[in-house]
């Protein structure tokens, strides 16, 4: 996961938001749920922000640090009722104040673009329109950003996560998802884009039209077909195209679960996305053994979890609060 807040916190870092995006990402920032892994990844921007040579950051970044230590130096040192961590206030001030120009693979865009960043909430969903007419369905824990208005000659938007593009066409200016060295353009088509950084697999599925992928930094590229699946594996470099059921790969719009062959380890990453609860277990205590299941809509974590504990037949759980504590029989 500490990949994952790393994503997030730098991607917020490096460009400005709209305010009820820096309200939603404060709450989100000082929540209790996985406090130590976002404090962690604050530690670390902090650390490469005062580390950084002036040739390495920008006049107005590091302006905005210079801010930033004023302010905490001012700081009545009191103990905050939320146990709000120093890291959680201090770095979330930079965070916040940091100006940055915005670089996409296709180019460099003027810093003063309007950009729109919006994020999915554990347990929930988000729709919206982009300014282009397409429709996004993003999946809980997702991150999109995309400018007010689509101007150049792409209309290219960036992604952490899981989303579904129903792209408006618009055949002289291909629209582009991109989430790292992984990236999709399409013309007028619909397709589902999974992009989690603490995932080792990219993948997308396309439903209909017709999709360029680029992968491997880049470097290669491919053309899908309709209801054809590639996934790219960041570790193993492993490439492979498939055609999985489409009623599995969108189960996930219709608020489903379904996984197929997969670890508990696995489970537990997706069911952490979809529950507002933090998983609490040894790595010795999930076998390697891989499992297929299907919950419907609204199911609660105590039925999934009785199912999956009942099947595995090695495992308990209790929920306590918001965690949920895993332990071997």
């Amino acid at each position: 996961m500490e990949n994952y807040f790393n994503k997030i916190i730098e991607l917020f870092a490096k460009h400005d938001v709209s305010t009820s995006s820096q309200n939603e990402f404060y709450r989100w920032l000082t929540g209790e749920k996985f406090s130590g892994e976002k404090e962690q990844a604050l530690r670390n921007l902090w650390n490469n922000m005062a580390d950084s040579t002036p040739a390495e950051v920008s006049y107005e970044t590091r302006q905005s640090l210079n801010e930033v230590r004023k302010k905490i130096r001012q700081r009545p040192r009191k103990v905050n009722t939320k146990r709000l961590l120093f890291w959680q206030i201090s770095a979330a001030s930079l965070l916040i104040a940091l100006l940055s120009t915005l670089y996409f693979a296709a180019g460099k865009k003027s810093a003063n673009t309007d950009l729109i960043e919006q994020y999915t909430p554990i347990a929930e969903m988000t729709y919206l329109t982009l300014p282009d007419g397409t429709k996004v369905q993003m999946n809980s824990t997702a991150t999109l950003l995309y400018p007010e208005q689509f101007t150049g000659e792409s209309r290219s938007v960036y992604l952490i996560g899981e989303a579904n593009f129903k792209v408006a066409k618009n055949k002289k200016l291909p629209f582009i998802v991109k989430s790292n060295d992984f990236q999709v353009t399409a013309l007028g088509t619909e397709f589902n884009m999974k992009a989690y950084p603490g995932d080792p697999a990219l993948s997308t599925t396309l439903l209909s039209g017709s999709v360029e992928v680029r992968f491997n930094n880049l470097a290669s590229a491919l053309i899908l077909k309709p209801n054809e699946q590639f996934t790219y594996n960041k570790q193993t470099k492993e490439e492979t195209i498939s055609r999985p059921d489409i009623d599995e790969v969108t189960a996930w719009q219709r608020g489903e679960l379904v996984f197929k062959s997969t670890t508990l380890k696995e489970i537990i990453t997706v069911l952490e996305r979809k529950y507002p609860y933090s998983f609490v277990y040894a790595l010795n205590t999930l076998k390697d053994d891989k499992y297929t299941f299907r919950f419907k809509d609204k199911t609660s974590l105590r039925e999934v979890m009785d199912i999956i504990a009942e099947v595995s037949g090695h495992i308990k759980y209790r929920i306590e609060n918001d965690k949920c504590y895993i332990s071997p029989l």
